[in-house]
């Protein structure tokens, strides 16, 4: 009799309440390395890794996943190793938003290969939409050899089902390497002003993915003025066992009404441990110990970063 009292009084205090996920987007940020390239990549491992989440922001996707056309209306084929990534995402409940053709350093874009990345965000529908009224696309003209852009962030919009929140999401992946933070600097202080010259009719705009930033120096003075990072605390979030760095970041800006969950702050997922039980290969699983060339080819050289955000009672901006 005590336990159905017990669960009587547990059904009163939490059945009727709304889910947590319900009043929130979890929004997962990943690295993947070099997706449409890496024949060995456990795409179904992956998949499962971040299908809870709402939404998954996609660095280093090298090729294209299905049959389509660039920004200049000529035709591209779906890459295999892309289009299976993309099969066990969708096999998640996730549908895409995709940029219209990759970007680079060199001069020579369209060219299938790891020297390009396309910019790619999966969403689950049953809670957000892709709101094609807000900014959104690349955010310059040329998205070959650009004098700031190693590779031309895009800009990714949404909104909730209920269309009480939406949101710019920007995938950024900025310049590597020690002697880089110059460039770093200046590709987020380019960004900054895309934003402000974008904001007119909205607030919330997150820059999201790997920054490259090496440290809490660079950090602090690389972020653009009004913009914090979720991860000023600089956790480490590349896998590399010895010289991990606090690559990835999401930064924003506080005083624009932004829905931030900060009590939850800003999480890394560790992948070594995570995909140790998938592992089915015949040699050792490639972390224990890590042999970081094999474990990027299965998995990534990075970590899945986490945040959330608060779905308010109506939109704010």
């Amino acid at each position: 009799m005590k336990r159905y009292f017990l669960f009587f009084i547990l059904l009163l205090l939490f059945g009727c309440q709304p889910r947590v996920s319900d009043q929130q987007i979890t929004v997962c940020s990943f690295n993947i390395k070099f997706v449409g390239l890496y024949k060995k990549k456990d795409n179904e491992a992956l998949a499962r890794l971040v299908g809870k989440y709402d939404l998954v922001v996609v660095q280093e996707l090298v090729a294209p996943p299905d049959n389509g056309q660039y920004c200049d209306g000529t035709s591209y084929r779906e890459d295999p190793e892309a289009d299976a990534f993309f099969d066990a995402m969708s096999a998640q409940g996730f549908e895409f938003s995709l940029s219209c053709e990759d970007t680079g350093r060199g001069e020579n874009i369209h060219n299938r290969g790891s020297s390009t990345e396309w910019s790619a965000v999966f969403y689950k529908p049953e809670k957000l939409t892709i709101a094609n009224d807000l900014p959104n696309g690349f955010l310059a003209e040329d998205r070959s050899a650009h004098p700031v852009y190693p590779r031309v962030p895009h800009a990714h919009s949404f909104r909730t089902i209920d269309g009480k929140m939406d949101f710019v999401v920007i995938n950024v992946h900025l310049s590597p390497g020690k002697n880089k933070k110059k460039e770093r600097k200046t590709e987020l202080l380019s960004i900054a002003r895309w934003i402000n010259l974008n904001d007119a009719q909205e607030q919330d705009f997150y820059i999201v993915g790997d920054m490259n930033i090496e440290n809490a120096a660079e950090l602090k003075a690389a972020t653009p003025r009004g913009f914090i990072s979720l991860n000023d605390e600089c956790r480490k979030t590349n896998t590399a066992v010895k010289s991990s760095k606090p690559y990835d970041h999401v930064m924003y800006r506080p005083a624009k009404f932004d829905e931030i969950d900060e009590k939850f702050d800003f999480q890394v997922i560790n992948l070594i441990d995570q995909m140790r039980d998938t592992w089915r290969g015949s040699e050792t699983y490639p972390g224990d110990p890590y042999n970081g060339n094999l474990f990027a080819q299965h998995y990534s050289d990075h970590h899945p970063v986490l945040f959330r955000l608060n779905i308010p009672s109506q939109d704010d901006d």
